[in-house]
């Protein structure tokens, strides 16, 4: 059911561009806003204006957790308090929320969640004394609640312009204050808030360039606990843990609170550059003794010990299944003690807090976190470090769907019933071609494909074969002169033939005198051919020298076999060669 449940999440994205687009799992949500409040009648304060800001992520398509922090002065309105005294409201929230979007560019939500309410009669930056002292003009403090939220978001480009109304209910109360330091019990305020927001892609916000997966392809069917594979994070993915802690207060932490031991619980969202984590965590370390002791008559019970920090955090992998991590962001941290006779005294303060960790997997999405942080309270210069080390589960996480490759098909998701193979279309083969020069354009079971007749091979020996000459001579030997008498009746036969009259030497003598000799003896044997009546325009004369030898070895028997003229047939002038009579076989 919940795997249908994402999945159904997953297409309703997928049917809206604009802000469905931007509610993508691993989408950062950065926003600022100004607030009307409208206080319980039992505070006894007047309704005012304020103003805020919250800072979320995406974990799956169209949910995603946000943490904000506001900030309004209100005019106290009780019996015996001044005219002109006004306290400060500072709610700090974190909810879940779900978005349903339409018309493409808006989007309605809702969501539910926790919340501190604070009321203090001093700014939180100027405390009064370190002895968790009663507030200076009131005994007011801060209380826990839960939250209601209903709202919609309009996209303009990079920007939204979001509307939220917010019931926030505390089911404990405090005093007032004033002459009649009158108790209020539960009670519940009702805040309206407009603003804006904007959605930027953090690997560009926080430099280096951004790791996400750019690809436009489906996310698949959402999936709590599958197996990562070799994946340590994906975008969206929820990192929900609890620890242990033990914190160490330097010498400026109100109520001189002991080193102590606590716990706490924390939930991160990775973004779409996988590099980064918002993470939210808070913690408690409760019944801490005093050291020293609060002086005589003063409150001397345990203090009760508190943070909520909200940090970005940069995982670097340093091996397959482990990362070292480093975040900053802004925390509260709370002091309270129980007091007789007036409740509860109590101070918070905003600090900065820095984080040093690593994170070691040890199963599938399970992982183990140690982490060291210190937390830098300015107002107090309250510089508390704390050990922290717990487990970790790693759920759910954004996939891009595998996209069909056949033709045509490339863009929907290979998991749909429409991504099948093509029929496979049969082709015949090509019907045989004639096989006979002349006759290839036409297939073989043509009636005019019909073999050529047999050509008789031909002994052309008597035409080209060579005559040889002696040393340093031109002069037709007598063997030569048999050689050429067999060519004439060849020639005779075949008029249109044409011969190609190559000269040739041994190595001896420059390459001068024997292109000039080869050319003398090519020469030579024309002469005699023509004067046993061939056409002298039937020869072509070329001289090699000694540039072709037939044999390379140095002495009489080789230079002999150089010395001579090769005959080449050019062209046969006809379609076959005449082969003279009574030289048939």
């Amino acid at each position: 059911m919940l795997r249908r449940r994402w999945t159904v999440c997953a297409m309703t994205a997928l049917l809206f561009g604009g802000t469905a687009a931007a509610q993508q799992p691993g989408t950062l949500l950065l926003g600022g806003f100004g607030q009307y409040t409208k206080f319980d009648d039992a505070l006894q304060l007047e309704n005012e204006i304020g103003v805020g800001g919250r800072v979320g992520a995406y974990f799956a398509p169209n949910w995603n957790l946000e943490a904000e922090n506001s900030y309004t002065r209100p005019q106290q309105l009780g019996a015996g308090q001044r005219a002109d005294s006004k306290i400060w409201y500072g709610p700090v929230s974190a909810r879940i929320r779900y978005s349903f979007p339409f018309a493409n560019i808006a989007a309605l939500h809702i969501g539910a969640g926790g919340v501190i309410s604070s009321y203090a009669g001093y700014e939180p930056d100027e405390p009064a004394g370190q002895e968790l002292a009663d507030i200076v003009s009131n005994r007011r403090g801060y209380n826990y609640g839960v939250e209601g939220n209903v709202g919609f978001t309009f996209g303009l480009g990079a920007f939204s312009v979001r509307v939220d109304g917010i019931a926030d209910y505390m089911p404990n109360g405090g005093r007032i204050g004033g002459s009649s330091n009158a108790i209020y019990e539960s009670h519940t305020n009702l805040r309206a808030q407009a603003g804006l927001e904007f959605r930027p892609n953090v690997g560009s916000l926080f430099g280096g360039g951004s790791m996400m997966n750019e690809s436009l392809a489906p996310y698949a069917p959402y999936a709590m606990f599958d197996d990562l594979g070799t994946e340590w994070a994906l975008p969206g993915m929820l990192e929900i843990g609890a620890f242990g802690q033990f914190t160490y207060f330097n010498d400026e932490a109100p109520g001189d609170p002991k080193n102590g031991i606590g716990y706490g619980g924390r939930v991160g969202v990775f973004l779409t550059d996988t590099r980064f984590e918002l993470e939210g965590d808070g913690a408690y370390s409760p019944d801490l003794d005093r050291d020293p002791p609060a002086r005589t008559g003063s409150n001397n019970n345990p203090i009760d010990y508190s943070t909520f920090a909200l940090r970005m955090l940069y995982n670097i992998p340093v091996a397959s299944r482990a990362q070292f991590i480093l975040g900053l962001g802004g925390v509260r941290s709370n002091f309270s003690a129980e007091a007789p006779n007036s409740g509860r005294t109590f101070t918070y303060n905003y600090g900065v807090s820095g984080l040093a960790g690593l994170r070691f997997g040890i199963a599938n999405r399970v992982a183990l976190r140690v982490d060291g942080i210190a937390d830098y309270m300015k107002d107090t210069e309250n510089l508390n470090l704390i050990g922290r080390a717990g487990l970790s589960l790693l759920l759910g996480g954004a996939r891009r769907e595998a996209m069909c490759t056949y033709l045509g098909l490339e863009n929907i998701p290979a998991s749909s019933p429409q991504c099948v193979a093509p029929p496979v279309v049969v082709v015949p083969p090509p019907a045989p071609m004639c096989p006979y020069p002349g006759l290839g354009g036409i297939t073989a079971t043509d009636p005019a494909c019909v073999a050529p007749p047999a050509v008789v091979a031909i002994d052309t020996a008597a035409i080209t074969g060579p005559i040889y000459f002696d040393f340093d001579k031109s002069d037709i030997r007598s063997d030569a002169a048999a050689t050429l008498d067999r060519k004439v009746p060849w020639l005779q036969a075949n008029p249109g033939m044409r011969i190609r009259i190559e000269g040739n030497a041994d190595e001896r003598g420059s390459d001068e005198y024997n292109l000039a000799l080869g050319q003398r003896r090519a020469a030579a044997a024309k002469r005699y051919l023509v004067e046993k009546g061939i056409d002298a325009g039937r020869f072509d004369l070329v001289s090699y020298g000694e540039e072709r030898p037939v044999c390379t070895e140095s002495n009489e028997d080789c230079w002999q076999r150089n010395r001579r003229d090769d005959f080449v047939i050019v062209t046969i002038g006809s379609d076959t060669i005449v082969v003279p009579p009574g030289m048939e076989e």
